[in-house]
């Protein structure tokens, strides 16, 4: 079991930069760090993540023995222990997983997930950041987006969230460690978005449509195209059609 040791601070750059930075410099596995306000958060893609005070800006470090098994298979632990706690909360709410990462609520998304790692033998890391909109969403051009105010009338503080999602991750981790990469896989698809579903996916610079078909034995996203081909996308901006 992790030890977890949170750090709470008023206003950061970005919780991830001084996570990685701790990394670097021989931090323990376990520390999280958690801002009121970022200045420079980041998310996937290059893109920017915006802070409101009473959002969720916290990233936390990991340092496995068997860190070459455990970094593909992270976006999935992390988003179900991201999905675990906003259920826990929200139970009858439409809540689901967009692959690989991303949360959804009412099809909007909540929350993101970025995950950093450095291979290094002798003292390798892994940083998870996670932002959840709580207490409001940003307003993000051509991006729709929603918040946990919109489902639950008493909204957890960050703190308190952050060390819900932090006890869930523990939980999915260690089932990982028992069983194997197929129990996550699945665990995944039951809190994602329906096979079936229209998905628009990139592929270089133009998106690619279909229907979702599941996930292959790596976590690859399997697509059928309109004309029945099916494609398997390792990475990629997903979009949902429908």
């Amino acid at each position: 079991m992790i030890e977890w040791r949170l750090e709470c601070h008023e206003q950061l750059g970005s919780t991830s930069d001084l996570c990685r930075s701790k990394a670097i410099a021989g931090a323990a596995e376990g520390l999280a760090i958690l801002a009121h306000m970022q200045s420079a958060g980041r998310g996937t893609r290059g893109r920017t993540w915006q802070s409101i005070r009473g959002n969720l800006s916290f990233s936390f470090l990991l340092r496995p023995r068997e860190i070459a098994a455990l970094i593909p298979v992270m976006p999935f632990l992390c988003s179900i222990a991201l999905y675990d706690a906003v259920h826990s909360l929200a139970p009858t709410k439409p809540i689901s997983i967009k692959w690989p990462n991303d949360l959804l609520l009412d099809n909007r998304k909540m929350a993101g997930i970025l995950i950093e790692s450095s291979m290094d033998r002798a003292s390798g890391w892994i940083v998870v950041g996670i932002g959840a909109n709580l207490v409001a969403a940003p307003q993000i051009a051509g991006r729709e987006v929603s918040s946990l105010a919109e489902a639950v009338a008493n909204v957890p503080s960050a703190t308190e969230f952050a060390q819900c999602i932090l006890a869930r991750f523990s939980d999915i981790l260690m089932r990982w460690e028992r069983d194997d990469v197929d129990i996550v896989l699945g665990a995944w698809q039951e809190r994602a978005h329906a096979i079936g579903t229209r998905l628009a996916v990139q592929r270089d610079d133009s998106y690619i449509t279909g229907f979702f078909k599941g996930l292959d034995k790596s976590g690859h996203l399997l697509l059928q195209t309109e004309s029945g081909e099916n494609l398997s996308f390792s990475t990629g901006d997903v979009l949902l059609t429908g």
